[in-house]
């Protein structure tokens, strides 16, 4: 499950040949490049919704949040690169990226530089983590020229936020609202709501449904759960609720998502 403000264990990472990409929405301080070989993804950004296609990139920036999803799921016919790499690695090439954001976060298929979609098909194949990191400061470099800065600068989120997830992120499979999320912080249940919509852009109801369907895609995955039993260890309060959601987050029936990823096991 990925909390509010995501803590990395690893500094950089490369991973290949995803066929589906749903995260909620989430916050760190590296930067994060999603380059589109196939399909296409639904992403949010900064509270801006968009629909990467096929050979497109998306770049976010440290301190800004984003989130994954799928309107309708298939675990065919899509193929993605996720690249999230630290401050570390690229820091004494670029200007401190904290400070500013792209105006643009996509790069459309024409406007990425030869060079930069070479380094794409190398990075997939090379297993050197060295040359994976090479190759992503050149990508990076390429993407810098392709895109509009601003100057506003984005302030770091308040502590109450990271006190908010941490309390969700333990008690998500319990019976919790506004209300108790308030009282256990001792701030004032209006005071929550705002942190919301202001940080997450999008209401308490909406992000628990998105936590909960994660942690219960999962049980999907890995286990052979009954969908009433995945439903209550996900802290659904009914079946007809569960499917609802899962339904409005995944575009299908959890009955038909745990279909779905056994058909293609077997198939690979």
């Amino acid at each position: 499950m990925n909390q509010f403000y995501e803590v990395r264990k690893s500094e950089f990472s490369v991973k290949n040949n995803l066929y589906e990409v749903a995260y909620s929405p989430h916050i760190h301080m590296d930067i994060e490049i999603l380059h589109m070989r196939k399909g296409s993804q639904h992403l949010r950004i900064d509270g801006k919704s968009y629909l990467l296609k096929q050979g497109e990139t998306a770049v976010i920036f440290p301190n800004i949040v984003h989130e994954y999803y799928k309107e309708n799921i298939s675990v065919s016919g899509v193929d993605e690169m996720l690249i999230i790499c630290s401050k570390k690695f690229y820091g004494r090439f670029f200007p401190d990226m904290t400070d500013s954001f792209p105006l643009n976060p996509i790069i459309a298929k024409e406007e990425l530089s030869p060079d930069a979609k070479y380094a794409f098909e190398s990075i997939s194949s090379s297993l050197s983590k060295n040359l994976q990191i090479a190759w992503t400061v050149i990508i990076l470099s390429r993407i810098l020229e392709s895109v509009n800065l601003s100057q506003e600068i984005h302030a770091p989120i308040e502590d109450i936020s990271f006190k908010i997830m941490k309390y969700i992120e333990e008690h998500f499979t319990e019976p919790i609202s506004l209300e108790s999320i308030a009282n256990e912080l001792c701030v004032a249940e209006t005071y929550v709501s705002r942190v919301f919509s202001k940080k997450i852009k999008m209401n308490f109801r909406k992000y628990l449904g998105i936590v909960r369907a994660e942690y219960a895609a999962n049980l999907l995955r890995m286990t052979d759960d009954k969908i009433i039993t995945v439903a209550e260890n996900s802290g659904f309060q009914s079946v007809s609720t569960f499917n609802r959601v899962f339904h409005d987050i995944y575009g299908m029936s959890p009955r038909d998502f745990r279909d779905n990823i056994t058909k293609y096991t077997r198939a690979n």
